[in-house]
């Protein structure tokens, strides 16, 4: 019988490999997010003192906009 962490890490890598035959960027994406996120319940259920797996997420893609001064 395998683990929730194996589980988890098994279903990561599912997606990971669905990302990788994909050609949309979007859902290579989401796969990936998804992917990432598997690995951090694995993590998170390996250690049950880490930190829950929604306070450990960040965005794999963060666009920023910043305020340019203008040349007067």
């Amino acid at each position: 019988m395998t683990s929730s962490g194996d589980e988890y890490r098994r279903r990561a890598k599912t997606c990971f490999d669905a990302a990788y035959d994909t050609e949309n960027q979007q859902t290579r994406a989401a796969l990936l997010e998804l992917a990432e996120e598997w690995l951090r319940m694995a993590g998170s259920w390996d250690d049950p003192h880490a930190a829950p797996a929604a306070e450990q997420a960040s965005p794999i893609f963060q666009q920023q906009q910043q305020i340019q001064p203008k040349d007067d």
